[in-house]
């Protein structure tokens, strides 16, 4: 451990050569860099129209189908993703949840004031209590 304390000094990094230093480091990846790239790889954005169709053609589709998509590492992200979650053991829940993604939520009616009964309106009376009035 009696190691050398100054061995930075015969290092031939950047304090002999400050130009070389990256002061704001990495530049970072922004989500438009991202989508300057796809777009230039002729990746296209997806429309919500083709969501709801992949979302109702893969739920119409025999599960050995899925399966086959699922593996095939050429099919989209999107596709390979939800077939994977179709086929896990809460296959179920994520066809459920499709469903009210594509098509929306059944109507629900809840009756919390009057337990089923109707509603009857009360009546108002106004009176004249002015001094005119008699």
């Amino acid at each position: 451990m009696g190691g050398r304390k100054d061995i930075y000094k015969d290092a031939k990094g950047f304090d002999k050569n400050p130009d070389n230093i990256n002061r704001d480091g990495r530049p970072r990846k922004l989500v438009s860099d991202v989508i300057k790239e796809l777009d230039s790889q002729g990746v296209k954005p997806v429309t919500k129209q083709e969501i709801q169709d992949v979302y109702l053609r893969l739920i119409n589709i025999e599960m050995s189908d899925l399966q086959t998509k699922v593996n095939d590492s050429k099919q989209p992200a999107l596709v390979r993703i939800v077939g994977k979650a179709i086929l896990s053991g809460k296959g179920y829940e994520v066809v459920e949840r499709m469903l009210d993604r594509s098509i929306g939520k059944p109507d629900s009616k809840t009756d919390i004031t009057t337990n089923g009964k109707d509603l009857t309106a009360p009546v108002i009376v106004f009176k004249d209590f002015s001094d005119d009035a008699n």
